[in-house]
């Protein structure tokens, strides 16, 4: 990394991230990435020990080669949190970590590339299925360790660990083999980077979608720079990502973020059908006409056990004054706009406007900037762009202080720097966005297993 542009970021943006630096606390989020990764390494973690078959751990064809050492040597035996079965054509993939809401960690998403690759690879796969044990779809995660070890001077390991997760999350969205995520249940952070850049996204009556980054002192990564711009409409993107927006079950089809609906006590028919179909090879207009026959296409759907569909967000009823107000240019003028509305007695405008301002402006200003710079840009490009801002952050004081305030001793007081919108400059934004020698690649070689 520059030592210039350290420099310059440094100055313009983060006088205060070096006393930072210096505070060894352990801090926790939940929003997407890595959980439970050991404080301490052995000597002889230098490496997964799930490397890919036929390949070194010297190769560079992979992303395997930039993991964390650690997790491989504290699994027990028989500890699977990624599980594989095959049925028929179809390979269906569970997140197995339930009591962790199927939080993604790094032999996770090593795990899911690896088999994604392979399955990409081989004829005799038709399909892929992805879906998570228990309650939740994928809450996204646990990165109290990568904050931990990036404060302790473990750099390039925290950053590998994001290079695997978006070259994963590229992956997905260029397999030729039909990808199918059934988002039943918690969706957020990394586990949108696993299932919206697919071709199929499956919502019921239990999912519950947020992309709350920009709280916690973050922003929206894994894709979402691009997702949230092209799989729904622009404005409805800044909304969802400024105000951290919890969207549920159909309403996610309204927007364009789930393709389908389908009643949670269907999943099971849904599975049989797409594994028990008699493929011809990889035909994603088969795939969607087989979830088109179990989805519900009714407004109102019967649940079978007397259960409701509850909707706990505006953007479908009031889409067309979210549209208006975060159609403004600047931060500052969607939050006047809101104030001036909720002055008027319109609550969603309130509710959002409170959102907002509980956001770290640093973080609400990076991020609509690269919502702005990713509105025609490909997703290649948006992770690119992503990877930079990521330093930034990492860098920083907002991430450590939104996870300590929010999640460690939830005081609900982050203390942000800079403390206000218009303290955050348009200097200090660009800095997010410069080259810091270390660009993300992807790699178009499959693996086999």
């Amino acid at each position: 990394m520059s030592q210039a542009i350290r420099a310059c970021f440094a100055r313009n943006v983060l006088l205060a991230a070096r006393e930072a630096k210096g505070n060894k606390s352990d801090f926790l989020l939940t929003c997407g990435g890595l959980r439970n990764l050991p404080g301490a390494y052995s000597s002889a973690s230098g490496r997964l020990q799930c490397r890919l078959s036929g390949e070194s751990d010297k190769g560079d064809k992979f992303p395997h080669k930039h993991m964390v050492g650690g997790i491989a040597d504290a699994m027990k035996v028989g500890d699977q949190t990624v599980l594989t079965r095959d049925r028929g054509g179809f390979r269906v993939v569970t997140l197995n970590r339930p009591k962790a809401l199927n939080a993604l960690n790094e032999e996770m998403i090593l795990s899911l590339y690896k088999h994604y690759s392979a399955y990409d690879a081989s004829d005799l796969v038709t399909g892929v299925l992805l879906k998570g044990e228990g309650k939740a779809f994928c809450a996204g995660g646990d990165v109290k360790a990568v904050t931990k070890r990036y404060k302790e001077g473990f750099e390039k390991e925290v950053f590998n660990f994001f290079r695997t997760e978006y070259q994963l999350n590229h992956l997905i969205a260029t397999m030729r083999t039909p990808y199918v995520a059934v988002m039943d249940g918690v969706t957020m952070g990394g586990g949108a980077g696993v299932s919206i850049h697919g071709d199929f996204r499956i919502a019921t009556e239990k999912t519950l979608f947020a992309m709350p980054e920009c709280a916690l002192g973050l922003f929206t990564d894994v894709g979402a720079t691009h997702f949230l711009t092209h799989k729904t409409r622009y404005e409805l993107g800044v909304y969802l990502a400024m105000c951290g927006a919890r969207v549920r079950g159909r309403e996610l089809v309204d927007i364009g973020i789930a393709t389908h609906f389908v009643p949670s006590f269907k999943l099971d028919e849904l599975e049989g059908r797409l594994g028990d179909a008699r493929w011809g090879g990889r035909d994603k207009d088969l795939v969607r006409r087989m979830i088109e026959e179990v989805a519900d296409p009714h407004d109102k759907v019967d649940l079978g056990d007397g259960g409701k569909e509850m909707s706990v967000d505006p953007i479908v009823a009031h889409r067309s004054e979210i549209i208006e107000v975060f159609a403004l240019d600047t931060i500052e003028e969607i939050c006047e706009e809101l104030s001036k509305r909720a002055s008027q007695g319109v609550k969603w405008c309130e509710d959002a406007h409170k959102a907002i301002m509980r956001s770290s402006p640093m973080s609400l200003k990076v991020t609509l900037e690269a919502l702005k710079r990713s509105r025609n840009s490909s997703l290649e490009d948006a992770l690119k762009m992503e990877f930079r801002i990521l330093h930034g952050f990492m860098e920083g004081n907002d991430f450590y202080e939104g996870v300590r305030a929010i999640l460690v001793e939830k005081d609900n007081k982050p203390t942000w720097k800079p403390a206000s919108l218009e303290e955050a400059t348009a200097e200090m934004v660009d800095a997010y966005f410069a080259d810091w020698g270390d660009e993300l690649e992807f790699h178009a070689k499959p693996a086999k297993l």
